[in-house]
């Protein structure tokens, strides 16, 4: 790969004024709607150059008619492939210690049920309550400096390791400095103070009522969170518990996500069905009638390849009702200290296609302008006229290798808003 100047730049938080990518293969969704995966068109062209003023896409044409002169910074790809920049929809990036030895015993068969009663999310909750909060910033931009290697340049970060007020605010105000330092990554911050019932709270009622009642609106109040979310299961929060929060939060003005269906089946399709959600997320014992709302709402279905693998469960048959009911998905790692210790794309690309057959362009989709709309961002994910320039150089010859090229981050070069970050 050669490029004029790239070793000079730096990343600033804008782009150069006029930017040309020339030599590009560029390959991408050719619409930014919320259309059904099958109608999703693929724009696949050679030797394009990609025409960038004040961070937003002006043009695709070919490399021949490209502009030229000293108000151009000029970056030649030579042929590489030239996709859009990946979006990371669902993470519990924030976070101390591990869960290594947790993993390991699941492995050998202990159960998740089992785990949450004597550690799981609530052991991730002590050892973040006890890390200072720059451990917790140190590690945060550490695990997104590794999502922007790997090409996304919009990541969602939960709370939700917490689990008290003071805590979950802390969460919340430490994710807004990372978001604030930018690094070439957009922070989606999102409240998941209902992750799990705390083991020192004096009951369910009352943290529930703490989050309500306190936690939410101060939330709102500094806008520390865009999204309000809560894992929906019989480990974490029932439905009916789940309406209280949502109800709260939907009055608030926050957008809605949910961790559905990821353990068991349950009614939680009665809540779509009340609020508007943005994505709701896990869905491997989501059933067709859960689905059909989903659509009908306007609501992204978030797979979770990664976390499937790692606990045992098939997303394939949840994949085949999102194809009958001729709908759309997005996909993400689901980064987390307990069932998904992965922050790449490229590993639940392989997984998701060799474990459970999901196809490759299919997936392409999931990671890019889907994962996008998950997130309400209508201004990434495909490589268009009017989109913003975020945008990732590959280092193989076409798609074609994505899924079957695996243990190798097969990302070149970042861009973020027409400059180089990566």
């Amino acid at each position: 790969m050669n490029n004029n100047n790239n070793n000079n730049k730096t990343y600033k938080g804008i782009s150069s004024k006029k930017t040309v990518i020339l030599g590009a293969h560029v390959v991408s969704p050719s619409v930014m709607e919320l259309l059904p995966m099958e109608d999703m068109p693929l724009l696949d062209k050679r030797d394009q150059a990609i025409v960038i003023e004040e961070d937003v896409i002006k043009d695709i044409i070919p490399s021949s008619e490209a502009p030229f002169g000293e108000e151009w910074e000029v970056y030649d790809v030579r042929g590489a492939v030239v996709i859009p920049a990946l979006t990371e929809c669902h993470t519990h990036a924030i976070f101390a210690g591990d869960r290594a030895a947790e993993f390991h015993a699941r492995i050998q068969g202990e159960t998740y049920h089992d785990q949450q009663k004597k550690g799981g999310i609530n052991a991730t909750v002590s050892a973040t309550r006890d890390a200072t909060d720059e451990a917790l910033l140190s590690s945060l931009k550490r695990w997104l400096e590794v999502f922007l290697g790997q090409g996304a340049t919009a990541v969602e970060v939960k709370s939700g390791y917490g689990l008290s007020h003071d805590q979950e605010i802390r969460l919340l105000r430490i994710i807004n400095r990372a978001k604030a330092e930018g690094h070439g990554v957009e922070v989606l911050p999102t409240y998941l103070g209902a992750h799990a019932v705390p083991r020192d709270a004096k009951s369910r009622e009352d943290y529930i009522e703490e989050m309500i009642i306190k936690t939410l609106p101060m939330v709102k109040h500094e806008n520390l969170a865009e999204f309000v979310d809560v894992f929906v299961a019989s480990v974490a929060y029932s439905v009916e518990e789940a309406d209280i929060i949502y109800n709260a939060a939907h009055k608030l003005g926050f957008k809605l996500k949910a961790h559905l269906w990821e353990l068991e089946h349950d009614n939680s399709r009665e809540l779509l069905e009340k609020y508007p959600f943005v994505s709701v997320d896990h869905l491997e014992f989501a059933q067709k009638e859960d689905l059909e709302v989903a659509f009908a709402r306007g609501t992204v279905p978030v797979l979770l390849p990664l976390t499937a693998w790692h606990l045992g469960y098939n997303i394939r048959r949840t994949y085949e009702v999102i194809k009958e009911l001729k709908g759309y998905f997005a996909i993400s790692t689901d980064f987390n200290p307990g069932t998904s210790f992965s922050p790449s794309l490229w590993q639940a690309f392989t997984v998701a296609h060799i474990e459970f057959g999901l196809p490759i362009e299919e997936l392409f989709f999931a990671s890019t302008v889907y994962a996008a709309k998950a997130l309400r961002l209508n201004d990434i994910g495909a490589i268009v006229p009017g989109s913003k320039a975020d945008l990732v150089v590959l280092n193989v010859p076409s798609l074609d290798w994505l899924g079957y090229l695996h243990g190798i981050n097969p990302v070149d070069m970042v861009f973020k808003n027409g400059s180089p970050v990566q």
